[in-house]
């Protein structure tokens, strides 16, 4: 079966970058996504949730891909995502405090926290829409075959699938990624688990996301639909709290974030997941690109692992789509290198924005307490200041 394209991983990344390059080629483009789960609506949601937060630049870019029915991708997802209209950061035990708010950026608002789920049902509604796109799950890919001018997969059932250029968006460690002999390399090991877990509380959310600075790590709490947040909490030892009940568990947290919101009532179950930043030795190969988690994998510090992979996923598909549309070879190595080229500096500043927040903000030395507490006092009365720093977390380039 020949395609254009192939795309492995038909997850958030993957199924966007399907989108984006049948939008922005009128749907001439042949596309496979393959993915190793099969497709299945899902029917749990809050307390058992997975969300994700969104930048105002990713919804943005949602915004431009234009689906058949002539509506764009953020006009399906508006509906299901809880927008972010403030943003709170705070030290536990120290008075510097930063609120961001979005009139001040003079937008309706700073993000939005989006459930997996829902998601995952919206893209594969407008993937199917599209005659262009097989996507092809559940499926194992079995071998990849690079030649010259294709590159040749081999799934289960005896199906050999060719296209011009292959895609992974499979994650950390990728599969595609390591056929085409491109290395993971850990760059840091921040010897933190993040706690995932959905909250009720007793006080309205009204929009808010929080970032607070505790003894065990970060802790964001993002606003969802129906008055719950979403929990990250970075903790140097998981195990203790993993293991107690939920009414100990939120006593604790309660302690760590205080009462902004009210006594915390409820929470879902517990994930954990710990902490490193990969990094891969390049995001190109020969015909192949990688996106999102693929070629990067974040601290969730600040959130911006998602979003930075979305304009991983973005800059790929004007760069293929350009090509296609021009006749020419869209897995040729140098168009490849126009990608890279373009995704590099924003790659490294946001890798190196949030290592540094986990630097300063991790850490319990009375000078980086004080250093710290300093700066979000004076970024709290420093409006330009503010702006600047606030850029690269709104997801502006």
């Amino acid at each position: 079966m020949q395609y254009d394209v192939i795309i492995v991983g038909g997850a958030m990344a993957g199924a966007t970058l399907a989108l984006a390059l049948s939008s922005k080629t009128n749907g001439k483009i042949k596309i496979a996504v393959l993915e190793k789960k099969s497709p299945k609506k899902h029917v749990q949601g809050g307390f058992d949730a997975r969300c994700i937060a969104l930048s105002d630049g990713s919804c943005r870019y949602f915004n431009e891909i234009i689906l058949p029915q002539k509506c764009n991708l953020w006009q399906l997802l508006s509906p299901v995502a809880e927008p972010i209209h403030h943003i709170h950061v705070s030290d536990k035990g120290h008075f510097g405090i930063v609120k961001f708010d979005a009139t001040e950026f003079h937008l309706n608002q700073l993000g939005a926290v989006i459930e997996l789920s829902e998601v995952g049902d919206i893209l594969l509604a407008a993937i199917s829409k599209y005659s262009n796109i097989d996507y092809i799950a559940p499926v194992d890919v079995e071998q990849i075959h690079f030649t010259e001018h294709n590159v040749k997969i081999d799934i289960k059932n005896d199906r050999t699938l060719q296209a011009k250029l292959l895609v992974g968006a499979d994650g950390n460690y990728s599969t595609v990624g390591n056929a085409a002999g491109i290395s993971t390399e850990i760059v840091q090991q921040y010897q933190q688990t993040a706690i995932i877990t959905n909250i009720s509380t007793q006080k309205s959310h009204q929009n808010c996301a929080f970032e607070r600075f505790t003894t065990e790590g970060p802790l964001a709490l993002l606003p969802m639909k129906n008055n719950l947040m979403s929990l990250v909490w970075c903790v140097k030892d998981h195990s203790q709290l993993m293991n107690l009940n939920e009414t100990d568990f939120l006593a604790i947290l309660q302690q760590h974030f205080g009462w902004r919101v009210g006594k915390l009532q409820k929470c879902g179950q517990r994930f954990a997941y710990p902490l490193n930043l990969y990094r891969t030795q390049k995001h190109i190969a020969h015909r192949v690109a990688l996106v999102g988690n693929a070629a990067q994998t974040l601290h969730p510090i600040a959130g911006q692992g998602f979003n930075l992979g979305i304009r991983d996923v973005m800059a790929l598909a004007d760069t293929i789509s350009q090509q296609f549309l021009c006749q020419q070879d869209i897995g040729d190595y140098q168009t490849l290198q126009k990608y890279e080229q373009l995704r590099l500096a924003d790659q490294q500043r946001i890798m190196s924005l949030t290592n540094s927040l986990v630097s300063i903000f991790a850490n319990d030395l009375l000078p980086f307490q004080i250093g710290r507490n300093l700066g979000l006092m004076a970024l709290s009365q420093l409006p330009l200041l503010k702006q600047y720093l606030a850029k690269p977390m709104l997801g502006w380039l």
